[in-house]
């Protein structure tokens, strides 16, 4: 696949098939997600592949309640737009169709082939996330839809821990999930802000001296 195909279609897709993904396809994502720029080459990052069917389903449990607490709270602006906005407003369609795409994760975590726990090192941040985008990026390459979430480690950590028989955080930290699976849907490039409108030059609030009118992919 070619890299700028893969970098414009890799967006959250987390409708998945409950199809299972081959041990060899697991073994060319998590190759390319070590691969990834480390700081400091120390390369301080653990992955945990969960497909046991008994650890998802307690798991789907947590992070259906805690979508519900964060949409009560957090996302309660979006929950009324929702509930009250105008249905034709395209801003309140899209509000609608994140919140389909996240309630159904939600429900049917149980459901997706691979989820896929990372640990870091404390504030390492910088090498983690780099890996998980490589390994996002190849699932890409190889059909696979991905969705990178921090949900379970917001308020139910150790709760967690304890079902996946990880340590304490301390030495080792959890970072975030990805969850992996064919998906349902069909690939295409997301719609997003354009670059000159979130972007400044050289002192905050300075526009840039050019614009991206619209994506400059395909």
């Amino acid at each position: 696949m070619d890299i700028s195909q893969a970098l414009y279609t890799t967006r959250a897709m987390r409708r998945v098939k409950p199809d299972p993904i081959p041990d060899e396809v697991m073994a060319k994502l998590l190759d390319a997600a070590v691969r990834a720029p480390s700081g400091g080459n120390t390369q301080k990052w653990r992955f945990l592949i969960v497909t046991d069917q008994a650890k998802k389903s307690a798991l789907q449990k947590i992070y259906s309640d805690g979508l519900t607490e964060l949409n009560a709270n957090q996302y309660k602006s979006v929950m009324d737009l929702i509930q009250d906005g105008d249905p034709d407003d395209p801003e309140v369609i899209q509000a609608k169709k994140t919140y389909a795409s996240g309630r159904w994760l939600a429900d049917n975590l149980d459901k997706v082939p691979v989820l896929l726990f990372a640990w870091g090192k404390p504030n390492g941040e910088s090498s983690i996330f780099p890996a998980l985008w490589s390994l996002q990026l190849a699932a890409t390459a190889e059909g696979l839809g991905t969705s990178l979430t921090t949900l379970l480690f917001k308020k139910h950590t150790q709760e967690v821990l304890d079902i996946l028989g990880a340590p304490p955080v301390g030495e080792w930290v959890p970072m975030a999930m990805i969850t992996i699976g064919y998906p349902t849907g069909t690939w295409g490039v997301a719609k997003r802000q354009q670059p000159h409108e979130v972007a400044f030059q050289n002192t905050w609030g300075n526009p840039v001296s050019w614009t991206v009118p619209e994506p400059l992919w395909p």
